[in-house]
């Protein structure tokens, strides 16, 4: 493990225990959930920006980069998540809202840096390890393809993401004045943000659950492609409810019968994969030595 991989490692936790601090917090200091200024952000920010740091640090590494490649993707990856998650933190810290603020000239400062970080540092980054990873993966067929499904439904994220900002701005109104990501009557896109960014933990995760079953890899295959068509159904539920304007709760019969094919088929998947765990292949996992518990170099 290079000495970047082991900073991108180390900086994830980091922001891990950061969302674990802050739930305290709120445990503690209480408050609303919801709004432009709660504990949630610190919260969820800390928790999202680490673990998915986790994943494409590890995916970095088994995708055959060079030193200097390794260099500028893990590195600048590892400095913008730090950074954005940051200032995330010190604007709650400072009871203001994050994103599209620009009371104050502070405000305005820390709003453009979190724009300037995710153009700059996150989203090239995030491209440039899904493309090299689609090259050149290291790993068997159903954790490629894990991978690969989990990597193209995280660039849909950056795209959401786009689209939360651009509402906002189309809004035109102050953070504190509304709630800048909801689209027409109540669509929040929100939702399909969230529901992106977490495919490339689900499904690899569930192809490493697979590969201590004593199923064929073409058998594995398979069900991670069932799992990702089911993760994938879920992000298009999310997605037809914000582009309607309609409130996640409130389905439409098509939208009803296609969240509950999609999470019958990503659930059901983890209940078959879990079930089929063997005992003696558990024990041999145990033995090897990889980062986020999943198998260095073992292709069964």
């Amino acid at each position: 493990m290079s000495g970047y991989q082991r900073l991108g490692y180390g900086v994830a936790m980091l922001l891990l225990a950061s969302s674990a601090f802050h739930l305290v917090v709120y445990a503690v200091d209480g408050g609303g959930w919801g709004g432009p200024v709660s504990w949630r952000k610190p919260i969820l920010f800390g928790f999202s920006f680490g673990v998915t740091l986790l994943s494409l640090v590890w995916i970095a590494g088994r995708s055959g980069l060079g030193e200097r490649q390794e260099r500028w993707l893990v590195g600048t990856l590892t400095v913008a998540s730090l950074v954005e998650t940051a200032l995330i933190d010190l604007q709650r810290w400072r009871g203001v809202p994050s994103h599209l603020n620009f009371g104050t000239p502070v405000d305005a400062a820390v709003s453009a840096a979190l724009a300037a970080v995710a153009i700059v540092g996150l989203i090239p980054t995030i491209i440039a390890i899904a493309v090299l990873a689609w090259r050149r993966f290291d790993g068997s067929p159903s954790m490629r393809l894990a991978v690969w499904a989990g990597l193209a439904v995280l660039l849909l994220s950056l795209v959401a993401g786009g689209a939360l900002i651009a509402n906002g701005r189309a809004i035109g109104l102050p953070p504190q004045a509304t709630d800048l990501s909801i689209f027409g009557a109540a669509g929040q896109l929100k939702v399909p943000h969230a529901v992106t960014l977490h495919a490339v933990q689900a499904l690899p995760l569930l192809a490493a659950v697979l590969m201590l079953t004593g199923w064929s890899e073409a058998a594995r295959v398979r069900l991670v492609a069932v799992a990702a068509a089911g993760y994938g159904g879920v992000v298009l539920v999310s997605v037809l409810q914000a582009a309607q304007g309609l409130a996640p709760a409130d389905l439409t019969v098509l939208s009803g019968v296609l969240l509950v094919a999609s999470v019958t088929a990503l659930a059901g998947a983890g209940v078959v994969a879990v079930s089929r765990v063997s005992r003696s292949k558990l024990v041999a996992f145990g033995r090897l030595r990889g980062p986020l518990g999943l198998p260095g170099r073992t292709h069964t």
